[in-house]
């Protein structure tokens, strides 16, 4: 009976995190109506003070308060700010200026290979089926890149943006690294509202420097509705990311990274009306069955506070 309960706690983490990193995919095409529309620096600030104002009510209301932690997380959860929140971000959208969405969202399949390569650097390990998922990640992204490359029309020099992109996906795959060292301690409302805190105060400066020259009435309607879907949606999608890095290791929560880039075509698609065509589709197939053998793949834990989790 309590093998049944771990299981089923087990596949709803993993729900959480595949859910979670879903809805994040669907950020890279959101950030796409920004780039041009509006300083990045300030869009980023305005995106992130909304997810704090969010997540601090969210968690007043189901947590009573925002918890007081020690110093050592604070330092965690700042370096997770600079990574996963600042860099990522950044390195996204510039990226994004250069190359389509659909091409940059595949190539954040690669999260689930750097996250294990550095696992494995940690002392995490990873079965011979769990690395062969792996490999499917990264094959996808090769493909893409081979027999989808953008034109020039539609993308200005997809190589440097191809390479800002996967620089992106070096800083998310240390943001969830760090992430389960911090969710055994904090809860994932209280962790995510600090991430953004610390991401909106990094922003600020730059932010303000926006400012001076910034018109709001220049601004589209649907840069504008990206604000709040990133800043309402999305965050709530961290929470839900957190909520399943409880339970899962970082070494099998690093494929469900794989839902981002389906996600991101899907959208890019749908939205943008950017060409999906059969090697994105093989490349998506890839990712999929590489979440599914990474997912069934068992990992030894990060470290000794992971066994004793």
């Amino acid at each position: 009976m309590l093998n049944q309960v771990k299981s089923a706690d087990r596949l709803l983490a993993m729900a959480y995190l595949a859910a979670g990193m879903g809805i994040v995919g669907t950020s890279v095409t959101a950030n796409k109506y920004l780039v041009g529309h509006i300083p990045i620096m300030l869009a980023l600030e305005l995106r992130f003070l909304l997810a704090v104002v969010l997540l601090v009510l969210l968690t007043v209301l189901i947590e009573d308060r925002l918890p007081r932690i020690p110093l050592r997380l604070h330092a965690i959860l700042a370096a997770q700010a600079l990574l996963g929140v600042v860099a990522f971000n950044i390195l996204i959208l510039l990226g994004l200026d250069m190359t389509t969405a659909t091409v940059s969202g595949i190539i954040t399949a690669a999260t689930p290979a750097v996250i294990a390569i550095m696992s494995f650097t940690l002392g995490d390990r990873l079965s011979r089926i769990a690395w062969l998922g792996v490999l499917m990640a990264i094959g996808g992204v090769i493909l893409v890149n081979l027999l989808a490359a953008p034109s020039e029309d539609i993308a200005r020099r997809p190589v440097l943006g191809g390479i800002l992109v996967f620089l992106a996906v070096v800083g998310e795959a240390a943001y969830t690294i760090l992430g389960r060292y911090v969710t055994r301690e904090v809860s994932p409302f209280a962790t995510a509202t600090y991430i953004c805190l610390y991401g909106a105060a990094m922003f600020l400066p730059f932010a303000l420097w926006d400012l001076r020259s910034f018109h709001a009435g220049t601004v589209p309607t649907s840069t504008w509705v990206a604000i709040l879907y990133l800043g309402i949606v999305v965050t709530i999608a961290l929470v839900l990311w957190f909520k399943g890095l409880t339970t899962v290791p970082a070494s099998i929560a690093g494929a469900f990274t794989g839902m981002l880039p389906i996600t991101a075509v899907i959208s890019a698609g749908i939205l943008l009306n950017e060409p999906v065509g059969p090697a994105h589709i093989l490349g998506i197939v890839c990712v999929i069955t590489g979440i599914v053998l990474v997912a069934g793949g068992r990992a030894a834990p990060l470290t000794d506070l992971d066994a004793e989790s």
